[in-house]
């Protein structure tokens, strides 16, 4: 018996054929799926790819595929979601049961391996989301970056350009980060970076990017920087405490899985997070995860079966 974990984004999509153990048996990866961001056809175009380079590695495993979890980014709505399941369905065996979720599910799973928890996902967006005890879920966030994705890399990144431009204009305080722009950019002056921020496409990326400048400077002691660090940590926490509050009781000890890549400096972040969280009187659990979202992905599909974890899934998985 073998199920089939799906983690699909707006960069790149991953599947994984594997055992109830964690060993897997096919592994592929493709394009973008995320609705909102890829048209129907090329969304289609991408699963029957991941299908296809799955099959030609295992094709016997799919007279054996139970079920298929996809975690996908873009599915909140329920008819994207009714799309998706259509389009996976039309490309597996009658047999195979297919289940479309939203890809927080599959961050929240490789750190808690199917138990209920608190993920918080700061990538390029940001995004807190829960599970509890009873199965319902909740999110603080992930609103988009229009309306607001405090923690992300997008809003450090935007906030380091605000800060650069506030120094330059005489009313903030002066900060590396001005410098640190100027060689990203290659300028000579800050107001000719304005052209490359604003050209083209993947705006969101682009800023997303800058977070590293802040890093950077904070490292250097850099006041601004670490004010722009402390204010989002400070926000990431506010998010996990609500939650946490709203979905559990206080006597719960809750596990929160931190996952995206700002948390490649969880140095940074996360004394303040867990400061934040204790001044709601409730005891942080902050945990990273081992295992990428598609091996959450691979423990939502067992759970669907009705089939236990085991506490060596992990080490299997990662083999």
């Amino acid at each position: 018996m073998y199920v089939l974990g799906i983690d699909g984004g707006g960069t790149k999509t991953k599947g994984v054929i594997a055992k109830s153990n964690g060993e897997i048996i096919a592994e592929a990866t493709v394009g973008p799926t995320n609705p909102n961001s890829v048209e129907k056809l090329d969304l289609k175009k991408e699963l029957e790819n991941l299908v296809t380079l799955l099959k030609q590695q295992c094709n016997s495993c799919f007279s054996q595929l139970k079920h298929v979890f996809a975690g996908m980014s873009g599915v909140g709505h329920p008819t994207t979601k009714e799309m998706v399941q259509k389009l996976l369905t039309d490309l597996l065996p009658d047999h195979v049961h297919v289940t479309v979720n939203t890809d927080a599910i599959n961050a929240l799973y490789s750190g808690t391996l199917g138990k209920p928890g608190i993920v918080q996902i700061a990538g390029t967006g940001s995004i807190t989301f829960s599970i509890n005890h009873d199965g319902l879920s909740d999110r603080v966030g992930g609103w988009g970056y229009l309306i607001g994705e405090m923690g992300s890399g997008f809003a450090l990144g935007r906030d380091a350009l605000e800060a650069a431009f506030l120094a330059h204009d005489g009313l903030g305080k002066p900060t590396t980060i001005c410098s640190l722009l100027l060689e990203y950019f290659q300028a000579t002056a800050l107001p000719d970076i304005i052209y490359s921020v604003y050209q083209g496409k993947n705006q969101k990326q682009r800023v997303a990017s800058l977070s590293k400048l802040v890093m950077r400077a904070a490292d250097t002691g850099d006041p601004v920087a670490q004010e722009i660090i402390r204010k989002n940590a400070v926000h990431i926490g506010k998010s996990i405490a609500c939650l946490q509050t709203k979905q559990f009781s206080k006597k719960d000890k809750v596990q929160v899985v931190l996952t995206g890549g700002i948390y490649n400096r969880l140095d940074l972040f996360e004394a303040i997070i867990e400061e934040e969280i204790c001044q709601h009187q409730l005891e942080p659990m902050l945990t990273v995860p081992k295992m990428e979202p598609v091996g959450g992905a691979v423990v939502a599909a067992l759970r669907e079966e009705g089939i236990m974890i085991h506490s060596s899934f992990v080490e299997v998985f990662m083999r």
